[in-house]
């Protein structure tokens, strides 16, 4: 089963359970270092936008917000819950027209293959206004395995790290750890980081 087959599949009860979790503090964290744009508000993309709920936030917020899925049962869930411009898309294939003063990749750039993810880090950088910010977050851990027909690629802070310096064209990363914040997974440890373009 490939990643959108999942999803579109598991929509229902993938979207139930995330899309009411509480993810204030890293949107927040993000929000402080997006650059300003002269003529109208910051341009944010949510990459991989699941069930809509980060792009409505920030579309509350005031901000001009994109975003696109892989999942069509995703995308829909997106224009459904934010009302905000999706497009069907894998990271892979990712280009915009424009570019953007923030790209949020919440949970699912952890989809992305460890040998392609410099590539698509790179990709979506290049869709980054100067100074322009990226967020991401990974499940903490080492390796690459498949779980209920997804790929995960999890990473410890380190080797994150290592990752983002490689790509040569960001400042130093910002990088923390949190706690899932659904109780049935509050043991789960997620990797987070925010780079900006130097």
């Amino acid at each position: 089963m490939i990643l959108a087959d999942y999803y579109d599949h598991h929509a229902t009860t993938f979207i139930a359970p995330t899309r009411d979790v509480d993810m204030s503090d890293a949107r927040k964290r993000f929000e402080s270092v997006l650059p300003a744009r002269k003529n109208g508000p910051a341009r944010i993309l949510d990459a991989g936008s699941g069930s809509g709920r980060d792009a409505l936030s920030f579309r509350l917020s005031g901000y001009d917000v994109s975003a696109f899925d892989a999942s069509p049962a995703m995308l829909a869930a997106t224009q459904a819950h934010a009302a905000v411009r999706t497009r069907l898309m894998r990271f892979e294939d990712f280009a915009w027209e424009h570019p953007f003063e923030g790209i949020w990749a919440c949970a699912s750039l952890l989809h992305v293959s460890k040998l392609d993810l410099p590539k698509v880090i790179d990709r979506l950088a290049a869709h980054l206004v100067p100074e322009g910010a990226l967020y991401m977050s990974f499940k903490q851990g080492t390796g690459e395995r498949v779980t209920d027909g997804r790929r995960f690629t999890d990473l410890t802070g380190t080797r994150l790290a290592a990752i983002l310096r490689r790509c040569g064209i960001f400042g130093e990363p910002d990088i923390w750890e949190s706690r899932d914040r659904r109780p049935y997974r509050a043991s789960e440890v997620w990797v987070n980081a925010i780079v900006t373009l130097t």
